[in-house]
């Protein structure tokens, strides 16, 4: 049967549609622009696609000299997710990966928005409209993320899968969604506090269940000696980047204690290691209590695991060491800001574009290295993702999400 045109002009127009076709095509002018400029890296699926070959052959993943920079400092368990890449050769398998992680981004974009306008019941999707805007704040972060071909965009994914199934009471396939990703990389980790405050107890049995079955499946490849060394590295090469950046005030420093530290009068207070450990414990616990009141006040609103699992994954990348790259982890946080921005007062809006313009502005083609690696620096990416969590909290201090 033939869909009729106002049919189809209602799902494009509803379900995203057109910016769906937009965000393909930026994709692919995208990918050409690489190949002609010569910058089609794939640096990091470079990293999981030779593991994964190693892997296969039961050889060792980690510390290889020849990879230079790049090298493995992940799960045995996340190079066998790369299996499926090495049917066909590395020069390839990298375009197959940039369209399997377009079809993810875009997902991440659609669910994100779906999940937004659910917090207070809404049925009218203007999912276009949303999804082009979020993806104007957020095009730096997966435009990085397919240059390099990272695996940020596929945890964020497992994230907002975790929030479908948590709505729909779905326990095991929340534990298996959060125990994967945990492999992948642990950022996973902070979900354990609140499935514990949340009494969601059968989705932490799954987990650990799963965590358990997932753990084991290297030996698939290994004897049990090599599965218990390579475990071992990687378990070393976490320890070695823990001890990254620990420095609070070194530039380029995105966690939220390094910025309190450099932003406030707090630094000139942190002159030995207890100091440092003493206020990164205060911080997280302020966080804590921060946390748990906003669970508490939106404990009778229908759909609230939705507000605060996005509070928790936006948490991510100020909790952790790493690069600018993993603050696309704020889309879900960005496309709340934006559905319900016109219940946002006239300051309030300015507040939330300058946080859009701190968290996604840093694009390295419009300002060039020198004053883009100035705005990396300073850690303007961190301060736009605090201002959209603040106004999150507002929002919910006044029951609207």
């Amino acid at each position: 049967m033939k869909m009729s045109h106002n049919k189809l002009k209602y799902i494009l127009k509803q379900k995203g549609g057109y910016a769906v076709g937009i965000l393909v095509l930026f994709s692919m002018l995208f990918l050409i622009l690489e190949v002609y400029n010569g910058r089609f890296w794939q640096s990091d699926f470079t990293v999981y696609y030779k593991s994964a070959a190693r892997l296969l052959q039961g050889d060792n993943l980690f510390q290889i000299a020849e990879d230079g920079h790049y090298v493995f400092k992940y799960s045995p368990v996340s190079a066998l997710l790369f299996i499926p890449f090495t049917i066909i050769k590395l020069s390839i398998s990298r375009y197959f990966y940039w369209v399997f992680l377009t079809g993810i981004i875009i997902a991440n974009f659609i669910i994100s928005a779906i999940l937004s306008y659910k917090i207070n019941g809404v049925n009218n999707l203007k999912l276009n409209k949303v999804i082009i805007l979020g993806a104007i704040v957020l095009v730096v972060h997966f435009q990085r993320e397919l240059h390099l071909g990272q695996v940020n965009q596929i945890l964020l994914l497992f994230y907002l899968l975790m929030i479908q199934f948590i709505l729909k009471d779905k326990p095991w396939v929340v534990g298996a969604l959060l125990a994967l990703s945990i492999f992948i990389k642990p950022f996973g980790l902070i979900f354990i506090p609140y499935f514990v405050v949340k009494g969601k107890f059968k989705e932490l049995l799954y987990t650990v269940v799963f965590f358990g079955v997932i753990f084991f499946l290297p030996l698939l490849f290994y004897g049990w000696e090599m599965f218990i060394e390579q475990n071992a590295l990687w378990y070393n090469e976490l320890i070695v980047e823990l001890s990254h950046k620990q420095d609070l005030m070194l530039p380029a420093n995105h966690t939220i204690f390094s910025v309190l530290a450099r932003y406030t009068f707090i630094g000139i207070l942190l002159v030995t290691p207890l100091s440092v450990q003493i206020f990164q414990f205060v911080i997280l616990a302020l966080i804590g209590i921060l946390i748990l009141w906003f669970i508490y006040l939106g404990k009778q609103k229908s759909f609230g695991e939705i507000s605060e699992i996005a509070l928790l994954i936006s948490l991510i990348p100020l909790l952790s060491f790493t690069s600018q790259n993993a603050f696309g982890f704020a889309g879900l946080l960005v496309m709340i800001i934006l559905v319900y921005f016109n219940k946002l007062s006239l300051i309030e809006k300015i507040i939330a574009v300058i946080g859009f313009v701190l968290i996604g502005g840093n694009y390295y083609d419009i300002w060039g290295s020198a004053l883009s690696g100035f705005f990396n620096d300073i850690s303007l990416v961190s301060i736009g993702t605090i201002i959209l969590m603040v106004l999150l909290f507002k929002k919910r201090l006044e029951k609207v999400v």
